[in-house]
């Protein structure tokens, strides 16, 4: 298995790249790459795993850059772009096979890679995660085709095919994910175990999910438009942590009257706005304080609470221990 990647970004414009079959490999594998050319900056962060192959992104290119890329394997790629824009064109094709902007993601599948990939946004973060049918065969066994059929006829056709024809918006609890992926702060054996655990999950809740086997949104009984309002709410709710949140604020975020938002609202997510709010406000104060080493007055101002003591009685009775505690 092996890539070839040409652009002025690498050293003699050219980077190839030899992974082992279907990435397999008993440990962890890594690589940073730096990029310092005329128009372009930021690092290259490479990740194997066991099945799996990671790029963390992390570039500054006002104008944009692009790479010509091809690959002699088959393989699938779950693509998250968190800031930025990123499209794929086959050299085949006029048109763009796939195209994901600023916090969405996509997925699909490649029977061959021969084409060009463009990238626009400053700064532009994406984290990029490789697999092969290989891991899907570990997984969920060599008949995975009765649970994961558009997987099995898509490798069966041999032809790339996307997922989901809209990219998908990166939700608060994903992008908590992703971030925890991007930051792990295990090195080793912990972490090739984490970061394992950590992306297994999100592959196959979405892959599940692509099928129509964990699909949450068409069992809810919804119309997409209000599915799509309810996503933009949550959104605006993990942005402006540290604002009132009020349910008049949100009604307008999301388009509709009060009664249906906090109805609707629940009926997705399991839980009243405010119990949301307050739950996602303590989980990111303490990542604030653990990963950030913000003090808890910090943390609190962050999240919302100008008083202190209001804090760590709602992050107790939240998460079940003091805030305190973190600091150990």
């Amino acid at each position: 298995m092996q890539s070839v990647l040409k652009s002025d970004l690498f050293e003699d414009s050219i980077y190839q790249k030899k992974y082992s079959k279907d990435f397999f490999t008993g440990e962890l594998i890594e690589n940073r790459i730096e990029i310092n050319s005329k128009d372009v900056s930021g690092t290259i962060n490479e990740t194997q795993l066991d099945g799996i192959f990671m790029v963390n992104k992390n570039i500054i290119a006002p104008r944009g850059y692009q790479i010509e890329v091809s690959n002699d394997f088959s393989m699938f790629v779950l693509h998250f772009e968190i800031t930025g824009s990123y499209r794929y064109t086959p050299f085949e094709r006029q048109t763009p096979l796939l195209k994901v902007k600023d916090h969405q993601y996509n997925m699909f599948y490649l029977p061959l890679t021969n084409g060009l990939l463009q990238y626009t946004g400053t700064p532009r973060r994406t984290l990029e995660i490789f697999f092969t049918s290989g891991l899907i065969e570990k997984l969920v066994g060599k008949k995975y085709g009765q649970i994961l059929g558009k997987i099995d006829s898509a490798i069966e056709q041999e032809k790339p095919f996307v997922f989901w024809k809209q990219p998908r918006p990166i939700t608060p609890e994903l992008g908590r994910a992703i971030e925890q992926i991007i930051a792990c702060p295990f090195s080793g054996q912990l972490k090739k175990t984490y970061l394992q655990s950590k992306i297994t999950t999100i592959l196959l809740d979405l892959l599940l999910d692509a099928n129509g086997k964990n699909n949450l949104d068409s069992t809810i009984g919804l119309p997409k438009s209000d599915l799509d309002s309810l996503h933009i709410v949550e959104r605006y709710i993990e942005t402006n942590l540290n604002k009132g949140l009020s349910i008049p604020e949100l009604t307008a975020v999301a388009g509709f009257n009060s009664s249906k938002l906090k109805r609707d609202f629940k009926r997705v997510y399991g839980t009243t706005i405010f119990k949301y709010i307050t739950k996602l406000r303590m989980e990111t104060a303490s990542d604030l304080i653990v990963k950030k080493c913000l003090t808890i007055a910090q943390a609190a101002h962050e999240v919302g609470y100008s008083n202190p003591q209001h804090f760590t009685k709602a992050f107790k009775r939240t998460l079940g221990y003091l805030p305190s505690e973190l600091k150990k």
